[in-house]
């Protein structure tokens, strides 16, 4: 205790603003399920906690200060972590982490225990360059809906030397690019800092000490003084604003049997202040904007506008030519990622770009009929009659667009993504299903933070 006299902790209480998922998980009904606990609750490991304040504590503080939190190791030479990071537990209805093995029908009377245990499948699809899906792209995963909170806690055995870059740490919670979990890049694991609880004790002095030793351990006991942390303005962010200009519809939803095709809805968890209480509650009918919808489409285009950028046509070329410049894109690798196999020369990318799901309570959905006329007799084919029930205009969507490491990103690129931004918010750009068939066309605007200086920059 010589050295490190003082603790710092840090209570944190977290809500995530779109689904998110840690895998680990076997399930019958999905390809890939959330960490459970003994409940079958699902939690935040400690590790997956740090591994990720890690990474980011790197780029803005160094490898000396990162190694001196969170240790080292070389060889037979290593340091420990001052850095101690517990689980996160989910709230319950009335928003108190939960702990230990719950017992009797307390998981069946609380509604939204119940559902966090539920969970929530996301159907995905990775599409060709032809517009169909890819072989073995197509899977499903279960994950934790949007709104659920966690509390967690951080310690670290510290001096008065530590006070700003504990400070720092503690800031990176409230940055636009912070994610925790997997499928980051596609609009999973995005929250916000609901309140956090400081504290600091000096372990050499008496008061200190017994202070310390009665701080509650229990994440769910009430600790007086949080307070809610404003977000790091920091990340390069773009606000994209959507206006459907007639059907869209991003389909695999139910509603009845009025129609073959629905849009997509999913179940969230809602807050209310009740006095000095808050409540949660679940909400079944939000219909969503999946981030990684928005992605793809963007994907695709920005390989578009940057093939075009470097005289890159199809004219002429095999199919094995085409194959490769389609898998060596450079803008597309540069803002969106790319996996090792994609590339044997380097260890893999991840994505830049990041889009946040968009969530609506109210839409205007409307069945239209389709039939495929038989070309020789005039009369519809069978087993070919089908309707569907997209939303039909309404009110203006508001998509988050955040740009992370954007020094690392070259020129070209840059311009083949605002081309494709513009494709998108001036009705050249599809979104969701039925795009051959006119759905999903938007008009709208884009509003960048830094006022558009780094999409239109210099190289």
């Amino acid at each position: 205790m010589g050295t490190y006299p003082l603790r710092y902790i840090a209570r944190v209480t977290i809500e995530f603003t779109s689904p998110f998922i840690i895998g680990g998980e076997n399930d019958f009904f999905a390809d890939d399920a959330f960490m459970a606990d003994v409940n079958g609750l699902p939690t935040l490991p400690g590790t997956s906690i740090a591994g990720v304040l890690r990474h980011e504590f790197e780029k803005c503080a160094g490898l000396e200060a990162t190694d001196a939190f969170f240790g080292w190791q070389k060889r037979d030479n290593g340091s420990g972590s001052r850095l101690s990071v517990s689980c996160g537990c989910v709230h319950n209805k009335n928003n108190k982490p939960v702990e230990g093995i719950l017992f009797g029908n307390e998981l069946c009377v609380d509604d939204v225990l119940k559902q966090a245990a539920t969970g929530t499948v996301r159907d995905h699809v990775r599409m060709t360059h032809r517009g169909t899906a890819a072989q073995t792209g197509k899977f499903d995963e279960k994950c934790i809906s949007a709104g659920h909170r966690f509390t967690f806690e951080l310690l670290l055995e510290g001096n008065q030397e530590d006070a700003e870059q504990w400070q720092a740490l503690l800031n990176l919670l409230t940055q636009a690019t912070m994610r925790l979990g997997g499928k980051t890049r596609r609009g999973f694991g995005a929250f916000e800092v609901i309140t956090i609880v400081k504290n600091t004790f000096d372990l050499s002095t008496e008061s200190g000490f017994n202070c310390f030793a009665n701080y509650p351990v229990s994440l769910a006991a009430t600790i007086s003084g949080g307070v809610k942390p404003p977000r790091g303005d920091k990340a390069l962010t773009a606000t994209i604003t959507l206006n459907p200009e007639g059907f869209w519809m991003f389909g695999g939803g139910s509603g009845g049997g009025d129609a073959d095709m629905h849009p997509v809805k999913e179940t969230r968890i809602s807050w209310q202040e009740c006095g000095d209480k808050t409540q949660g509650t679940v909400k079944n009918s939000s219909y969503y904007l999946p981030g990684s919808s928005i992605k793809g489409a963007l994907s695709h285009r920005t390989a578009f506008h940057y093939n075009v950028l470097k005289g890159l046509f199809a004219n002429g070329k095999s199919a094995t030519e085409l194959a490769e410049i389609a898998d060596n894109n450079q803008a597309v690798q540069n803002l969106f990622g790319f996996s090792k196999t994609d590339r044997a020369d380097q260890a893999g990318q991840r994505g830049r770009v990041l889009i946040h799901d968009v969530y609506f309570e109210h839409g205007q959905p409307k069945i239209v009929n389709h039939v495929s006329i038989d070309r020789f007799t005039g009369g519809s084919r069978a087993g070919f009659l089908f309707a569907e029930k997209p939303l039909y205009k309404g009110t203006s969507l508001k998509v988050e667009l955040v740009v992370a490491e954007q020094d690392s990103i070259d020129h070209g690129s840059r311009v083949a993504l605002q081309r494709a931004l513009e494709d998108l918010v001036k009705g050249r750009l599809a979104l969701g299903a039925g795009a051959g068939r006119g759905n999903g066309f938007f008009s709208g605007a884009i509003k960048w933070n830094d006022n558009g200086v780094w999409i239109g920059g210099g190289a």
